[in-house]
């Protein structure tokens, strides 16, 4: 069944109060990468992930006389679908992939899912990818509860309390938020978080009070994956 929500109401149907929406799709700043894996409850707005360093204008806006060629963008859009329905597919978990056109980070995650075969085959084999440009204004039809809702691109970056792109929410099956990554990852992180999903080593671990966070901390040093040298580098 779908059912259409007012925008004034999307956010407090779906997360149960988060901030007010605006009327026009801001722009978002450019997060580079980042370690810090943010818990987002079913049910609760995300937590806070500390303040990343952004791109100077300059930089964002030599970025985007350099965006990917349209030939390039085509090949990422057979991995990760579009965004027009954001619910899981196969029995898989889902990651929906917030970015903008003109970030650079976007387009360096969007270049690494086009020419690392490992992680788009990675990506594939493991979660439903979906991709939404946080710098438009769409409608997207959204699980929740297991129906699906017509939800606009704005109450989604809301929803999420997105500050920066790109930033990586993972959910499960029922489309219910496990974590949240802000900020680039490079391939091998990518690679292990979705490693970490497909083994399901996030369940069973409370959404809510960090545990699954802690979880993924210890899978990343397990697996070779220095957070700490990347916090301290974020935190200057």
């Amino acid at each position: 069944m779908t059912r259409t929500i007012l925008i004034a109401t999307a956010a407090a149907a779906l997360l149960g109060g988060c901030g007010n929406n605006t009327k026009e799709a801001k722009e978002l700043p450019a997060a580079p990468a980042t370690p810090q894996a943010v818990m987002a409850a079913p049910q609760e707005a995300p937590a806070k992930a500390p303040a990343a360093k952004t791109m100077p204008n300059d930089a964002v806006h030599a970025a985007a006389k350099a965006k990917a060629p349209a030939a390039e963008l085509s090949k990422f859009y057979t991995i990760f679908k579009d965004g027009a329905q954001v619910a899981p597919e196969g029995g898989k978990p889902l990651l929906l992939v917030f970015g903008q056109p003109a970030d650079p980070f976007t387009q360096q995650l969007q270049k690494d899912v086009i020419e690392d075969a490992t992680l788009a085959r990675a990506i594939t084999d493991t979660v439903t990818p979906i991709y939404i440009n946080a710098a438009e204004t769409k409608l997207h039809k959204f699980m929740h509860n297991g129906d699906l809702m017509d939800v606009d691109t704005k109450t989604l970056v809301s929803i999420y309390h997105l500050e920066s792109t790109p930033t990586l929410i993972f959910m499960d099956e029922k489309a219910q938020s496990i974590f949240m990554v802000p900020g680039y990852m490079p391939p091998k992180q990518f690679e292990v978080t979705l490693q970490f999903v497909k083994e399901g080593a996030w369940k069973g671990k409370d959404r809510k009070n960090g545990e699954v966070y802690q979880a993924l901390k210890t899978y990343y040093e397990a697996h070779g994956i220095d957070v700490s040298k990347k916090k301290k580098e974020a935190a200057k």
